[in-house]
């Protein structure tokens, strides 16, 4: 058999500690799994993360996206002694590039990020580290507020019904009373694999009496004797349907962190209940004794 060159001995030697780094199970981080291959006299390491953790690498080259949704929906660290590829497969080495850190005992990986725009992977950045990088040595991809608001509307915000009293039946020319019932809204969900709490809570309120017109106020009412939303119909002899329809401010925080706000409102149409308008008729007292 014929012995291996310098370089090559150099080569798979390097690539042996990093896969005994990497089986001794720093590398398989929560949100991590490594792999090995061999091309050749060659080993390697790769190491995906599906949920990244900490931020502690250079995040230079991570941003959110023109359009508001985060760049990168996963990240992959990879040895440049394999070339990189969607699949993990080795494309070619370049182990040279990974012994090109200052300190001698300390190796360069890089980062790669799975586009959002493209759906490809990309290159994001090289760090040098003694040990292969793990999850917690990845930026996490940017939860934003359209990434949020579109997870509020998939859930779905509660519809209020519109509480009138009297209820099923009032006066014409009466002042009928108008409230709702607001419901408190949180939810913890993940997106990005991160965990995120969501509160929304309604800041309008669109009244829909049923005969036509509306009024819109920043408060629920309240039930009798309060007469803080009231409404007069005109028409006897009628059943309409009033209803309630309910716009939702909504705020969001990650992991424990600072509560952002969303500026993009939710509104949610609410039921309709029929009620009835009919006209009284004035007696005299004592006129059917």
């Amino acid at each position: 058999m014929t012995n291996p060159s310098p370089v090559t001995g150099l080569v798979l030697a390097t690539a042996l500690v990093l896969v005994g780094i990497a089986t001794a199970g720093r590398a398989s981080a929560s949100g991590c799994s490594s792999g090995s291959g061999a091309s050749g006299d060659s080993v390697t390491v790769s190491i995906e993360c599906n949920q990244p953790g900490g931020s502690s690498g250079d995040t230079s080259g991570v941003d959110s996206g023109a359009s508001g949704e985060p760049a990168y929906l996963r990240y992959r660290w990879n040895s440049p002694c394999r070339g990189f590829s969607a699949n993990g497969a080795g494309a070619g080495l370049d182990c040279g590039v990974a012994r090109a850190c200052p300190d001698p005992a300390e190796r360069s990986w890089q980062l790669w990020g799975l586009s959002a725009r493209t759906q490809g992977w990309e290159y994001i950045t090289s760090e040098c580290y003694a040990e292969p990088p793990t999850v917690a040595q990845a930026p996490l991809p940017t939860v934003t507020p359209a990434l949020v608001l579109n997870a509020i509307r998939q859930m779905g915000l509660p519809s209020l019904e519109a509480v009138t009293q009297p209820a099923d039946k009032t006066l014409v020319n009466f002042e009928t009373i108008f409230y709702t019932e607001p419901e408190a809204f949180t939810r913890t969900v993940t997106l990005l694999g991160q965990s995120v709490d969501v509160e929304a809570s309604p800041s309008q309120y669109a009244w829909n009496h049923g005969d036509g017109t509306t009024v819109a106020t920043s408060t629920p009412g309240a039930p009798y004797p309060s007469k803080e939303i009231t409404h007069n119909y005109i028409d006897a002899h009628v059943t309409v349907a009033p209803s309630v329809d309910v716009t939702y401010t909504a705020r969001f925080r990650v992991s424990g962190g600072a509560w952002q706000g969303i500026d993009e409102t939710v509104t949610i149409a609410g039921p309709t209940t029929d009620l009835r308008i009919s006209e009284a008729t004035a007696l005299l007292s004592g006129e059917y004794e």
